[in-house]
């Protein structure tokens, strides 16, 4: 098991697979860690304007950009 990429309270962008309808990327705040499937470590998100909530892949995030 990889350790996660991102920490608790890191500011980052989400941009969701093409595939999947969960609604708009932006800028979330990781909440917490959460156990890897076989796609690789998740993430409860929180979005930094509205509170919206999501679950992610690391792959579908990247470092918040200023």
């Amino acid at each position: 098991m990889r350790p996660h990429k991102f920490g608790i309270g890191a500011l980052v962008d989400y941009q969701p697979p093409y595939a999947q309808a969960s609604g708009p990327g932006g800028r979330f705040v990781v909440q917490r860690h959460l156990p890897p499937d076989d796609q690789g470590n998740q993430y409860r998100l929180e979005n930094h304007r509205d509170g919206q909530q999501r679950v992610a892949h690391e792959f579908d995030l990247t470092p918040a950009r200023s």
